[in-house]
């Protein structure tokens, strides 16, 4: 196969592979849901029994409410947005850690940005989404995150190394060769790829995984 048709079909698994997770993870709680509600109508005697299976129903729905908002963000990342004007990638991640540092440091974590002045091509509103995606992610996968965002140029583009103590749990992969299972994630990937750049992970034996997201700079 040629480079281009070895790429093409390397996507087209990717995609497979990503929809067939997707449709697994929102059949969990539309099954969860349906089986709490034909036992209410089959068990439940009072008025409390009847209180707790429509909690219970209600939390599965949220759960098919968050999962499906994630899929139409998913259906959106491939589309660049108006790149037009570029993009101060200083304030955006200072911007970032101002809105997430008091939920890092709520639960004892921490949330360190070192990046110099630097424009790159995109989208101010979508790589804005990439970056708060990949670090809720991040943010959800531990109990306790500490969180540094290093930026440098490298030929012609500019790398965001996002490095974490605690590696995730969901990716057990060295890099991101194949489909990411968690939605935020793949979402951010593709929020990148669509602005021309990546986003690469590598864990260390010790367990560091660094989160290299690269961009073109602005010209």
């Amino acid at each position: 196969m040629t480079p281009v048709a070895e790429f093409l079909s390397q996507e087209a698994i990717e995609e497979h592979n990503f929809v067939s997770d997707v449709l697994h993870k929102l059949s969990q709680p539309l099954t969860a849901l349906h089986c709490s509600l034909e036992l209410s109508l089959a068990r439940d005697q009072t008025s409390q029994d009847f209180r707790a299976s429509v909690e219970a129903a209600l939390q599965n729905a949220e759960r098919l409410r968050q999962r499906l908002l994630l899929l139409r963000e998913l259906s959106d990342a491939d589309d660049p947005g108006d790149m037009s004007a570029p993009v101060a990638l200083q304030r955006l991640l200072q911007e970032l850690q101002e809105d997430l540092l008091p939920v890092f440091e709520s639960i004892g974590g921490r949330l360190d940005v070192d990046c110099g002045p630097v424009v790159v091509r995109g989208n101010t509103a979508k790589l804005t989404r990439a970056f708060f995606y990949l670090m809720e992610y991040l943010l959800r996968s531990s109990s306790q995150p500490s969180l540094s965002v290093a930026v440098e140029k490298v030929k012609g583009c500019v790398e965001v190394k996002v490095t974490t103590q605690a590696s995730s749990a969901a990716v057990s992969s060295d890099d991101l060769s194949g489909a990411i299972p968690s939605g935020e994630v793949e979402i951010a990937r593709r929020t990148l790829r669509a602005a021309g750049g990546d986003l690469a992970l590598v864990v260390s034996a010790t367990g560091q995984s660094v989160w290299t997201a690269s961009l073109p700079l602005a010209r």
